[in-house]
């Protein structure tokens, strides 16, 4: 009986659920690769020539020349690499949608030019606003949202009543039930090549699933915080406009030529030591200088890549850092000093880290199966592609089962 049940909750959700799945899983597969594509299709704007005997300009002389070209653009970050190849980026305020990610800038390290924009990236976020909220509008976006979220948790009892469904195979012939044969004609091929399939993929899509409502509720998202023993961290506040022109200028603060290193155990206070108000670019730029320099004497390895957030106020500098070879794209490490004081305020290491803060700051490398490397990603790629499978098949055997129930019931009237 409990069976029967079962098999209708399976059968409902998936005609209900179903189509919004294909989509989720469709986009998802568009999106498993998203960054390798665009690197491919955008090599002018990643990398740049190597101009043999000139070396990269500092980050003072770009960002200079950078805002002598650009004197209305607010800078927020900056981003680069030791690759002699690599472009450098740096983010600049934006307005509308673009107000929380500001908008990021592509330059040419060794002569501040910028490059092209990015092709393809209003293509990859269409695709993901349509895998997130469907891509509904704003006024409605909720709305998408939660479909999406419904759907994910939708999927989730379809993998428990598959389970139960199949169980009887499952517990006779477990090693069978992840087969199927080409020779079964018509709805026994359907139906065994639906349940084969979907047993290797339960894995994939039951970590998809409990990974994507991490973005779907707040209580979810606190829930899995609370019980990995990890402090949420609070979301970063936007910039306020800089009122500098407003304000009177003040007598810039001298820093010693140099300053004796000290060692990694001192620590400042984060507020030691405040930037004047209304300073000019060039001074706030020599103090983006200093801090570079202060990072690349205490991150003691190569890095792929650093992003500097340029702070609001106070002379702490926060750097984030991916090693050369880092278990994946997520994995930075954090390092702050003090340009006031040359002092390591602290260096965190995400390898250092232990299980439980690195599972949570690998939500969505576990999400798409970057955590897991190119093969975890892999197969993700085709577990989501193969979500327009069980959705085909599904709707296929749900037809081919109610054309057989509507001629039993006429043969019966007969």
């Amino acid at each position: 009986m409990h069976k029967t049940i079962w098999f209708k909750i399976h059968w409902f959700l998936g005609i209900t659920a179903g189509i919004i799945l294909l989509i989720v899983g469709a986009t998802g597969a568009i999106l498993s690769f998203e960054k390798e594509i665009m690197k491919a299709i955008n090599s002018d704007t990643y990398y740049v020539k190597v101009i043999e005997g000139q070396d990269k300009l500092t980050t003072k002389e770009l960002l200079e020349k950078f805002q002598a070209s650009n004197p209305k653009a607010k800078i927020n970050s900056i981003s680069f690499s030791l690759d002699a190849t690599s472009s450098t980026v740096i983010n600049i305020a934006g307005e509308g949608e673009n107000a929380r990610r500001g908008i990021s800038k592509y330059v040419n390290p060794y002569t501040a030019e910028v490059l092209p924009d990015l092709v393809g990236k209003d293509f990859f976020g269409f695709i993901l606003r349509l895998h997130r909220w469907l891509a509904f509008p704003q006024e409605i976006r909720e709305v998408g949202k939660q479909t999406v979220a419904i759907s994910t948790i939708s999927l989730i009892v379809l993998i428990i009543s598959a389970l139960v469904i199949y169980w009887g195979r499952i517990k006779h012939a477990f090693f069978k039930s992840f087969t199927f044969k080409f020779k079964h004609k018509g709805r026994a091929f359907l139906s065994t090549m639906h349940s084969a399939v979907g047993m290797w993929v339960i894995p994939l899509y039951l970590l998809a699933s409990l990974t994507g409502l991490f973005w779907s509720y707040e209580w979810y998202n606190n829930a899995l915080y609370k019980i990995a023993g990890v402090e949420k961290p609070q979301r970063m506040q936007q910039p306020q406009q800089p009122q500098a022109q407003k304000e009177p200028k003040s007598e810039q603060q001298k820093a010693p030529e140099q300053r004796e290193r000290k060692p990694e155990g001192q620590r400042a206070e984060r507020g030691q030591g405040q930037r004047p108000q209304g300073e000019s670019s060039s001074s706030k730029f020599a103090d983006i200088q200093k801090a570079v320099e202060m990072f690349n004497v205490f991150v003691q390895r190569d890095y792929s890549n650093v992003t500097l957030r340029f702070p609001q106020k106070g002379t702490v500098y926060s750097f984030s850092y991916l090693d050369t070879d880092p278990a994946h794209y997520r994995a930075r490490n954090t390092l702050e000093v003090d340009i006031n004081s040359w002092q390591l305020l602290k260096h965190e290491r995400y390898n250092d880290l232990p299980l439980n803060e690195r599972l949570m700051k690998s939500i969505l490398p576990l999400h798409t199966g970057e955590y897991f490397g190119i093969i975890g990603q892999t197969l993700m790629f085709i577990a989501s592609a193969l979500m327009a499978l069980f959705t085909i098949t599904g709707f296929m055997l749900y037809i081919n089962r109610h054309k057989k129930k509507k001629s039993k019931i006429e043969q019966q009237k007969v």
